[in-house]
């Protein structure tokens, strides 16, 4: 996987100009590396697996950057940044800007339960829904082979998008051998995530939230009482 670190000066002038002082020492690194990994996540003519490994690169320095109190977001008529947040993390109070940027940043969606598991819907490559299981034993996100064959007929799931074959154990110790596709985006309620990888899995069997897509977000949670899913993503806007 190619990873670039832009020099300290090209990324203040993409970070605002002169105006903006730099960041100094490791966030400074971090926020440098934030933007190339995602110039390369949302380049359409970045290559499938080039694409998924720098949106992934992108969603690692977005969780560091808020682990060091920076939030993203426009300041002052600004484009968004990465800016400190403010307030005083060691007493436990985040600023408003804080707050508010974390709010923008989450999605919550209503599940139903089917048989003991977590199913909500979600539209793939903006054109197709699918009604997943929220899965975190499952390494990838997995699609069932018709909706495969539905995107690659409306034209969202092309050659480009292929990653060939892949082994995957079982829970009972047995293989099996399931084709690799790049999903340009998931959409959850008003949230997208692009460029995850996915699996296709045989006909009529079920869609399944997996790694792939949850290891990406800052925080998930089960809301027993509204029964609904709350996703927490971190400077992906």
């Amino acid at each position: 996987m190619r990873r670039t670190i832009w020099p300290a000066a090209f990324a203040a002038l993409l970070l605002g100009g002169a105006s903006h002082a730099q960041p100094a020492g490791e966030a400074g690194q971090f926020i440098a590396q934030w933007m190339t990994s995602n110039a390369l996540c949302r380049n359409p003519a970045t290559p499938a697996l080039e694409a998924i490994g720098a949106c992934e690169q992108r969603d690692t320095f977005s969780k560091l950057l808020s682990a060091s109190n920076y939030c993203y977001g426009p300041a002052g008529g600004t484009p968004a940044s990465w800016t400190p947040c403010g307030g005083d993390p060691a007493a436990g109070r985040p600023s408003a800007k804080a707050l508010q940027d974390a709010a923008l940043a989450r999605a919550t969606e209503k599940f139903q339960r089917m048989g003991g598991v977590f199913v909500l819907p979600a539209t793939i490559n903006g054109t197709s829904t699918a009604y997943f299981i929220v899965d975190s034993g499952a390494s990838n996100v997995q699609i069932p082979e018709e909706l495969a064959e539905e995107m690659k007929r409306n034209g969202t799931l092309t050659e480009a998008d292929s990653l060939g074959q892949r082994r995957f154990t079982l829970a009972d110790g047995s293989g099996l051998q399931q084709r690799i596709v790049r999903l340009r985006s998931i959409k959850i309620g008003e949230r997208t995530m692009e460029n995850v990888m996915a699996s296709v899995s045989p006909p009529r069997s079920r869609a399944l939230l997996g790694q792939s897509f949850l290891r990406r977000l800052s925080s998930w949670k089960i809301d027993n009482v509204r029964n609904s899913i709350e996703f927490e993503f971190t400077g992906s806007f």
